[in-house]
């Protein structure tokens, strides 16, 4: 299966949906308020056009939270002497961005979204504390993003960072380490929304085998976000702050970034 975005710019458009079903019920409900982006992706599949859509969903579920819905734009195959070769279908998937919500009480509330970017030093105590000083405030929605970097050469076309034209340094490690890497990370992840909806906070998370600027400006470049939390080892030891990750970061963003130094909880 492949599943590559079109050059087509994405776009934003209120959206009302209807439903019958009644307030509190835990589906659909009209919401005026939602506001959503949409894309366009192309895959492929070897059986059907279904199975083809089916790939291309579950491969943006990887990266994209809250998608809503997939409209086929255009279906067609590719061809080989010997007939058919893949089936290919054109989606415009859409998710949401805004910040409005509807309770089940049918009123409208506006939450803060706060991306978070940790890795080693997801769900420490120091970095907890700052996520329930933002519970604090107001309803709060919280992004995890833990980018990893694998080690040996399946990491090689990946880290580096364009800005600065770093480019890490790359080793022959096994793919078992590789495996162990990103299966630590996926544990990190794990405890770390764990963590934040104990406080009452929605929250989300993904992995991305990428240098940690690059990760993050790949998301901030896809959703909308009022604050970034960032959270690294010491300086002695933490490879982020040798990157000088958060000046580098601030370079470009304006939203305001926390950053939280602490040891490996």
């Amino acid at each position: 299966m492949t599943a590559t975005a079109t050059t087509a710019p994405a776009t934003t458009a209120p959206a009302t949906k209807t439903s019958s079903a009644p307030v509190g019920s835990g589906q659909d409900r009209p919401d005026p308020h939602s506001v959503y982006r949409v894309l366009q992706v192309v895959s492929s599949h070897p059986h059907s056009w279904e199975e083809a859509a089916r790939s291309a969903i579950t491969e943006l579920s990887r990266t994209i939270t809250d998608l809503r819905v997939a409209r086929v734009v255009e279906q067609d195959v590719s061809l080989s002497a010997a007939g058919v070769e893949r089936y290919r279908v054109k989606l415009a998937v859409s998710y949401r961005i805004d910040r409005r919500r509807v309770r089940d009480d049918g009123a409208v509330t506006t939450v803060r979204r706060v991306l978070l970017v940790a890795n080693r030093t997801a769900a420490g105590p120091e970095l907890m504390a700052a996520v329930r000083a933002q519970v604090a405030e107001g309803p709060t929605e919280f992004h995890v993003l833990v980018p990893v970097l694998l080690p040996g050469l399946a990491n090689a076309s990946v880290w580096g960072d364009p800005f600065s034209g770093y480019v890490g340094t790359v080793d022959t490690e096994s793919e078992t380490d590789t495996d162990f890497a990103w299966s630590a990370a996926e544990e990190r992840l794990q405890e770390q929304l764990q963590l934040l909806r104990q406080t009452g906070a929605v929250a989300t998370g993904e992995l991305r085998p990428a240098d940690p600027l690059k990760a993050t400006l790949d998301v901030l470049g896809r959703a909308s976000f009022d604050e970034i939390i960032l959270s690294t080892l010491p300086a002695s030891v933490s490879r982020w702050l040798h990157l000088d990750l958060p000046r580098r970061l601030a370079r470009h963003t304006a939203l305001p970034i926390t950053h939280i130094e602490q040891v490996e909880p």
